[in-house]
């Protein structure tokens, strides 16, 4: 398994997992470490080979009360996809439809609503004016031409 984890010590404390599209529940003991981020593993339903094989490509999921408790302005991604979008000194609106990281920063992926494509804002206080979790929403504050 590849883990995708800052504190790979982690993996030990959680207990139960949820595995693939169906989201089973599930236990998974994780056995040896083989590389920086790679992982062997049990998975407690799999008795055999092909089952094992039938799991190749599938994603494995926690619940989210297992998580840290982040810092104040930290996001987990997940928690900013779907928020609504307003402008700063704008009637423009759209919503975050996700986040990425390529290497150089994180990026919200927005779609806005007089736009057919979407477009790539980068997170950080130069363009994220405010975000409010509990109403679903974000401000941003995008440089001149960004959005044009």
């Amino acid at each position: 398994m590849d883990v995708y984890l800052e504190d790979l010590k982690l993996l030990r404390t959680f207990k139960v997992f949820f595995l693939g599209d169906s989201l089973l529940k599930t236990k998974i003991k994780f056995l040896k470490n083989s590389k920086k981020s790679i992982w062997i593993a049990s998975i407690a339903e799999t008795k055999n080979k092909e089952l094992a094989e039938g799991l190749k490509g599938q994603l494995i999921f926690l619940d989210k009360k297992f998580l840290p408790k982040l810092m104040a302005n930290e996001f987990y991604y997940e928690d900013l996809k779907g928020l609504q979008i307003k402008i700063d000194g704008s009637i423009q609106k759209g919503i975050v439809k996700d986040v990425f990281n390529f290497g150089s920063g994180d990026l919200l992926e927005v779609s806005l609503d007089d736009k057919e494509a979407t477009i790539y804002i980068p997170f950080d206080r130069d363009n994220v004016g405010r975000i409010d979790l509990s109403n679903r929403e974000i401000l941003l504050t995008p440089i001149k031409g960004l959005l044009s």
